[in-house]
């Protein structure tokens, strides 16, 4: 049977997310900057370098907001409670190597290996590229398993096209600004996969990875069974979006710590 033109009289339902999962995205903000601030206000401050237990703490405050808000936020998006929990759990395991593992492998890292500091930025100034570079790459592992498990092609559905743009912009992205401004962003991605924490964090994404494609396959179910393929890019979205608010309070995080323990670095001559 062939499949019914689109009627121009009837609406197709908007992707974007609604007020319930914006709420909670704004939530996940709001936590989470008092959760950092908790965290930073009862470590200590001496030392050197920064204390383990301080990115742990994190990691732990972090996850515990990621699986709430992500979980009720992707529920409103229209999804079953199983995919918005899954999503929670995947955002959960992200926080926990984003926050906990990624800043302690860069710290005993940095001690042996100073940053490579070409056009002179600041601890903070790399802060931001490494958060840039790395959340470019986030985002193309997020899109990359939305595009695997979904329910429409395109339009109706995410496109391939755009994981390779967003791959080829990172890598882009991290040669030129490791040869003109800082190796910042390549050495922190070296120090994640090759230090002591390598395996932890590695462990950790793919549960993320795991749970995250969980949470699109079962999306991808409801909104088959529905005929609502726009619900599947309005769950995308509030992914994105939280991806985006736990990028920005990673920056928040580590402006923090690198304002009392700077990175060591030197500007090659």
């Amino acid at each position: 049977m062939a499949a019914q033109p689109a009627r121009p009289d009837i609406r197709r339902p908007s992707a974007f997310p609604g007020f319930a999962s914006l709420a909670w995205i704004v939530a996940a903000a709001g936590l989470g900057l008092v959760s950092i601030a908790l965290v930073l206000n009862i470590q200590d401050h001496g030392g050197t370098v920064p204390p383990t237990s301080t990115f742990a703490a994190a990691g732990i405050a972090i996850s515990v907001v990621a699986v709430v808000t992500v979980a009720l936020a992707a529920h409103a998006a229209g999804t079953t409670w199983r995919a918005a929990i899954a999503l929670g759990g995947g955002f959960a395991a992200i926080a926990v190597a984003k926050f906990g593992m990624g800043p302690t492998a860069l710290y005993q890292a940095n001690r042996a290996h100073p940053i490579e500091d070409v056009g002179g930025l600041t601890s903070g100034g790399m802060v931001v590229l490494i958060a840039i570079i790395v959340g470019v790459l986030y985002l193309a592992a997020i899109w990359l398993l939305a595009v695997v498990f979904r329910p429409a092609q395109p339009p109706d559905g995410p496109s391939g096209k755009f994981v390779v743009g967003l791959i080829a912009l990172a890598v882009a992205a991290t040669i030129a600004t490791s040869i003109f401004v800082s190796t910042a962003a390549s050495q922190y991605v070296t120090f994640a996969m090759t230090g002591l924490e390598a395996s932890g964090i590695a462990l950790a994404l793919f549960v993320a990875a795991g749970l995250v494609g969980v949470a699109f396959r079962a999306t991808a179910v409801r909104a088959k069974a529905l005929g609502q393929a726009s619900m599947y890019i309005t769950v995308l979205w509030v992914a994105i979006a939280f991806l985006l608010v736990f990028q920005v309070l990673w920056i928040v995080f580590l402006l923090a710590i690198v304002a009392i323990w700077p990175f060591k670095s030197v500007t090659p001559k």
